[in-house]
């Protein structure tokens, strides 16, 4: 690992430099290149005389993809777009945008003129190392870029460079896979810290909350990833049904917002990569999650002053269940938090913390809202 070029580099979240080392192992190494159109884009190399890979070919207005392959044959031709994603997300409509007409006739006429539009048959595949990440559009199908080690690569090959490219990004690829695997034992934060730069802390996580002993309906609704000026950090939302129970619904030219059922609580854990401090926050906001000042502009005063005093009952009817390990206060969204120092904690030490805060806190809020 030590001697791996993407590494040396420092460039292995960098989605540029990694669609480049594809497109250039596709160009000069038959091998890699059937094996990719068979296990990436579902195609039979044996349907055409040749392929070639493009990176970052404008397509005008629509934008620039990451990878364009073009496969000819005498009946025409096959455009395979596809987005390759590390770890920033979809920018907005980005797929969609890539899946129009105009985006792909773009393409025809740049990469294959001599072919006529209604020869040509366009796929499309979103590549992707998170789980999580899906694309807008429908039409691009999901692969992981662990696909990418089920393709024989044949060391022998006249082009060590491909060889090379494709075996160090497949040997980091597995590494950042590996970081979902979890042991009892592990020093939690010391797995959460160690990503390899490529986020794969974010993987352990995941794993690690999906495996809590959760109370009664509560279940984890959603994890996300983030960066705050600077400062990665990895989160979760455990919330169960009663918990946001309605949603604001439009009336006119505003929104309605009914106090006794449009509300959302949650925990939301977070973990902040830098500084290793784990933290569970506590929100009461409103559902859908909307910024202050929007509600401002448009719930009426009446309405969202209502929302507001049944949201200080809320908490301080809580604030006298005292859940011991609570601070109180917050803003328009938090009404508490905990600040956990896991530094020298097992995962199972970590585990044990977590599901005894969230069972007495699930209870207080249970306990709460049936009296409210």
């Amino acid at each position: 690992m030590n001697n791996n070029i993407f590494k040396v580099l420092g460039v292995q979240s960098r989605e540029d430099s990694v669609s480049n080392a594809i497109a250039y192992a596709i160009n000069q190494s038959d091998k890699f290149r059937n094996g990719f159109l068979s296990h990436i884009c579902d195609k039979n190399s044996r349907d055409y005389d040749s392929c070639l890979a493009y990176t970052r070919v404008s397509t005008g207005e629509s934008g620039i993809p990451d990878l364009v392959i073009i496969c000819k044959s005498q009946n025409g031709a096959e455009l395979i777009i596809i987005e390759n994603k590390l770890k920033a997300d979809e920018g907005d409509d980005q797929t969609d945008r890539y899946a129009k007409e105009e985006s792909i006739n773009a393409l025809i006429d740049r990469l294959c003129p001599d072919y006529q539009r209604e020869s040509v048959n366009a796929s499309f595949i979103f590549l992707t190392l998170f789980p999580d990440q899906e694309p807008s559009s429908k039409k691009f199908v999901v692969k992981r870029h662990s696909d990418l080690s089920t393709i024989n690569i044949n060391k022998k090959e006249i082009n060590s460079l491909a060889v090379q490219l494709i075996s160090d990004w497949i040997s980091l690829t597995k590494d950042f896979y590996s970081k979902s695997e979890t042991n009892p034992e592990d020093i939690i934060c010391k797995k959460l810290q160690n990503d390899n730069g490529m986020d794969g802390g974010y993987l352990y996580f995941r794993t690690f909350l999906g495996q809590l002993s959760l109370p009664s309906k509560l279940e984890v609704e959603d994890f996300f990833r983030d960066s705050r000026q600077g400062r990665r950090y990895y989160g979760a939302i455990f919330s169960k049904d009663s918990w946001h129970p309605g949603e604001m619904v439009e009336d006119g030219e505003q929104w309605k917002l009914d106090v006794d059922q449009v509300f959302n609580i949650h925990l939301e854990p977070q973990f902040n990569v830098l500084s290793g401090i784990f933290s569970i926050f506590l929100h009461y906001e409103v559902n859908p999650y909307e910024p202050e000042s929007w509600v401002n502009q448009n719930i009426s005063k009446e309405q969202y002053n209502g929302y507001l005093a049944r949201r200080q009952k809320f908490t301080d009817a809580l604030q006298n269940k005292k859940p011991r390990e609570w601070v109180f206060g917050g803003g328009s969204n938090q009404i508490a938090k905990v600040q956990l120092n896991f530094e020298e904690y097992s995962l199972m030490q970590a585990k044990n913390s977590i599901e005894k805060i969230f069972r007495e806190t699930a209870r207080a809020i249970d306990g709460v809202l049936s009296k409210i």
